[in-house]
């Protein structure tokens, strides 16, 4: 296997929206369900393709949740999410059966990104709390509406962005932020593999349910499914939203139908002449899944995707400087081993107490996080408002790319 497909096997559920998108009637009037400190969270999934089921059973191995049902109308991926579940947990094929659960206090949707719209806003008028995969939209429209459809209701809404509850980008962030690394001038991110990303099918009338992110009508491809993450962590530790993107991209190696590009490449403009470069590409896998944070005293090297590793270069021209003024304190006692080492051009590693060690951990993290906004009544970090804003910035790079024209921010999506 890949390491596409051994760490993060991407969903394969089809649409499960078929059908009238209105919840019955005895559905609108429901207030949440009140969950104390010491309740167990009630969670349904819905879609539970490869991601889905493995998300299905972390959630059923994370403290204080319970898996109460999931949903597919693929048999095969229903019965992988109910075999990691809850043993007494309940299976539907269509997710609005699921939304009537009284006893269901949240959802996951876990579907392909062009169900997502539809589903959230059924999940909101079941008064569910939602926990939805990236990228919240498939376009623009869908991202503002539903943005709008979240303020107004008091449902608890977390984005699955993970890596903003690992500690180590905590800290990257927090080190980047208090200047430790200079004027930050210079962003890149990876995420490169070697596959085709397709499933061989045994039936090939189910092609674009199974294979459905090589198809535009059902996915943004590469951006969405895999660069998102670092647009999200960009914009995250800039606290600030792109301005500008130009991007080029296509399908130069995998000539077999698909629709979504192989290959892109796009450079974001943020405030202050911030650049931010983004690579994701399927037909070789060098550098993997990193990110670089370029600043005039030093960078800070993010990468390992199963357990994020972190390291900190001093710019050569300011070693001496840094070292004197010990401006630098991402190992906090700046040992004689680590002088030798900035002199020398080897990197520093960042270090955090109680670190994710995998995806399982920094998936759980992000739901043990959830968990706890729905109990005491917080915003999760990973929230609409960040989620709206990576679903547009997508969708600009995408559109760029199909362009080959600029697009830039417009004052109507917020800031």
């Amino acid at each position: 296997m890949t390491p596409l497909y051994s760490r993060r096997k991407f969903i394969r559920t089809g649409a499960a929206a078929l059908g009238s998108l209105a919840l019955s009637a005895q559905l609108k009037g429901q207030d949440h369900k009140t969950v104390s400190a010491n309740d167990t969270l009630n969670i349904g999934v819905i879609g539970t393709g490869d991601r889905g089921a493995y998300e299905a059973w972390i959630l059923h191995n994370t403290p204080g949740i319970r898996v109460t049902a999931c949903c597919d109308i693929l048999p095969d991926h229903l019965r992988a999410g109910l075999e990691g579940s809850n043993p007494a947990a309940k299976g539907y094929r269509d997710y609005r059966d699921l939304l009537g659960q009284k006893e269901l206090d949240a959802v996951l949707i876990c579907t392909p990104q062009h169900l997502h719209y539809a589903m959230a806003l059924d999940a909101l008028d079941a008064h569910k709390h939602i926990i939805c995969q990236k990228t919240l939209t498939l376009n623009t429209r869908d991202a503002l509406a539903l943005s709008t459809a979240v303020k107004n209701h008091s449902t608890v809404f977390q984005v699955a962005y993970q890596w903003q509850s690992i500690p180590l980008f905590a800290r990257v962030r927090e080190m980047i932020r208090a200047g430790k690394i200079g004027q930050l001038t210079q962003v890149r991110g990876t995420y490169n593999f070697h596959t085709n990303w397709r499933e061989e099918l045994s039936d090939p009338g189910l092609e674009r349910i199974v294979n459905w992110r090589m198809y535009r009508e059902y996915s943004g491809g590469l951006m969405a499914e895999l660069l998102s993450h670092q647009i999200n962590i960009t914009n995250w530790v800039l606290g600030a939203l792109p301005e500008r993107v130009i991007g080029s991209g296509g399908i130069n190696f995998y000539r077999d139908g698909r629709e979504t590009y192989d290959n892109v490449n796009v450079i974001f403009d943020y405030p202050g002449g911030v650049k931010a470069s983004f690579q994701s590409m399927l037909s070789n896998a060098y550098e993997d899944v990193k990110m670089i944070f370029m600043g005039s005293e030093g960078t800070i090297v993010v990468k390992n995707q199963e357990g994020q590793e972190a390291f900190f270069f001093a710019e050569p021209v300011r070693v001496a400087e840094v070292l004197e003024k010990e401006k630098i304190d991402s190992v906090d006692a700046i040992s004689s081993a680590s002088r030798r080492a900035w002199a020398s051009g080897e990197g520093i590693p960042i270090t955090v107490e109680k670190n994710t060690g995998d995806d399982v951990e920094a998936t759980r993290a992000m739901f043990l996080e959830f968990a706890d906004c729905v109990r005491n009544g917080k915003t999760p970090r990973s929230n609409i408002d960040n989620g709206c804003q990576v679903a547009i910035a997508v969708d600009m790079a995408n559109q760029a790319m199909r362009s080959g024209l600029p697009e830039t921010w417009k004052p109507e999506y917020g800031s």
